[in-house]
């Protein structure tokens, strides 16, 4: 992984450190552990995996939520963060479908019916029926991208490896 580019950014925001926002100075001690910053494989990993879960809950505040799982976790906080805006406003409305629609299948119920004509009773009736499998289908498909990204993230890291001790092996034959 582009770990020296990551290192660089990392380094540069420890050295900004100095002057904090107020709301940040009760959490001044968690917020600069170096473990929250580091770039290791099993960091950026979970940090994936925690922001691709959170990206597709139906919910407002992802940052936050990020954040805490995030220390929970033990992961690295600015990826954890990068990986939720894979939920934007062009995508959040195909993944609320999706989550939606995966939610009425494992649940095994039929999709509610809207149309452009529809009252606002009808609407209200449809949500007040709809957030059960919305938020199975949330969770269940967050779960599985979690753990997908987590094993992408993973493998990446580890191929990045291997063809770097590869291509430094092969220098040093060649150098020989």
């Amino acid at each position: 992984m582009p770990r020296k580019f990551l290192r660089r950014l990392s380094v540069a925001y420890r050295e900004k450190r100095g002057a904090q926002p107020w709301y940040l100075r009760p959490f001044g001690s968690l917020l600069h552990h170096p473990v929250y910053f580091s770039i290791n494989r099993r960091s950026i990993s979970s940090a994936m995996a925690i922001g691709l879960f959170v990206a597709v809950l139906p919910m407002p505040g992802h940052t936050p939520l990020a954040l805490v799982l995030g220390l929970l976790l033990r992961a690295n906080l600015p990826v954890a963060l990068l990986a939720i805006w894979v939920a934007n406003p062009l995508t959040y409305a195909p993944i609320l479908y999706g989550d939606y629609m995966l939610g009425n299948y494992l649940l095994g119920v039929t999709p509610g019916n809207f149309s452009a004509g529809s009252s606002w009773a009808e609407l209200r009736e449809l949500m007040a029926s709809a957030w059960r499998p919305l938020w199975f289908g949330a969770i269940v498909g967050g779960l599985l991208l979690a753990v997908l990204g987590y094993g992408l993230t993973n493998a990446a890291w580890r191929a990045n490896t291997l063809w770097r001790y590869r291509n430094r092996i092969a220098q040093r034959a060649k150098d020989s």
